[in-house]
């Protein structure tokens, strides 16, 4: 009994041991680094990142980029769609000056432009110069000045081309493949402006719509790279729907990726904290008080895992760095 009371008595006024120094400093400097990650974060934060359709353009964006579920094969064949339609006009201009100007020099530059796309449009710079100096010496041999005319705008064109990432890319396509109508484009085109005033969560609608155009998109199908796997109505409806909330959401998601790399930085302290607490529980030591210090960012981590994450897998649609 004695020895029970002097164990019991022992135990009540032994001092539990203190947090070491040198940990504590390392505690309070990984403190105030997530303080200031977190401060950053909370002024790039917006009440638009929570709608439930930029949600779900976020959760494209991050299929896309890792190539997984339905989305998995698509993201360069979206880039050439997107790629096309952006530039539709000057596809239809050169089109137009194609079959409207057809004299035997004229065909013979626009013979000259579809070899070089054949053989050698990736160095921008030199497929220009290489297509300026065939203008300059085809001129002279064209008889009408209207002719002349047309052909200094083909060229302005193919410049004007260029300058999108994918269009000369997808010219050489067009021409590879030999689809000369063009105006599928625009139709397409249209369909995207009905996507973008539609309600783009209503997918099952969006795959109506397509349906009702779909030999538009199959014109397209080799152009863009679509897998014969691939090629359903449900596969072009993904696409025109990501397309819609690109332009939709598009400024607004560039905003909420630099959200995702300050909480990337944000993570490395935090976890550092998580890990010191871990090892000097209040149980087994004395605490300084910072150690019981709500850890700040904490709020926002937690609601994009929870927005972000499926209810039914558990899957997460975002990566703050604790993805390894």
């Amino acid at each position: 009994m004695r020895k029970v009371i002097e164990l019991i008595l022992r135990k009540l006024f032994q001092r539990k041991p203190e947090v070491p120094e040198l940990v504590e400093i390392v505690h309070n400097r990984e403190m105030s680094a997530v303080g200031i990650f977190a401060k950053k974060a909370e002024s790039i934060d917006s009440d638009k990142f929570s709608g439930q359709e930029f949600l779900m353009f976020v959760k494209m964006k991050y299929c896309l980029a890792r190539g997984i579920e339905e989305y998995a094969g698509l993201d360069q064949s979206i880039k050439l769609l997107q790629g096309a339609i952006e530039a539709k006009n000057s596809y239809l201009t050169l089109d137009q000056t194609e079959f409207r100007y057809r004299s035997s020099k004229q065909q013979d530059f626009y013979q000259y432009v579809e070899s070089l796309l054949a053989s050698d449009y990736e160095d921008k710079a030199a497929f220009q110069a290489r297509v300026a100096e065939k203008l300059l010496s085809t001129l002279p041999q064209v008889k009408t000045e209207e002719g002349k005319i047309a052909l200094k705008a083909y060229q302005s064109e193919l410049e004007r081309l260029a300058d999108y990432e994918l269009g000369l890319k997808l010219l050489s396509l067009f021409k590879t493949y030999q689809l000369a109508d063009y105006s599928v484009l625009r139709t397409i085109s249209d369909i995207l402006e009905t996507f973008r005033e539609k309600q783009t969560l209503d997918y099952s609608s969006l795959v109506v719509l397509v349906i009702s155009k779909y030999e538009v998109f199959e014109k397209l199908k080799n152009i863009i790279g679509v897998a014969d796997n691939k090629n359903k109505p449900e596969t072009y409806a993904r696409m025109m729907q990501y397309i819609a909330l690109t332009y939709r959401h598009g400024k607004s998601y560039a905003q909420f990726a630099e959200l995702l790399q300050v909480m990337r930085k944000w993570y490395l302290p935090y976890r550092a904290i998580l890990d010191i607490r871990q090892r000097y529980p209040r149980s087994s030591f004395k605490l300084p008080k910072q150690f019981s210090e709500d850890i700040p960012g904490v709020a926002i981590y937690d609601k994009y895992r929870k927005s972000l994450t499926d209810a039914k897998t558990g899957f997460t649609y975002v990566d703050f760095g604790d993805d390894d």
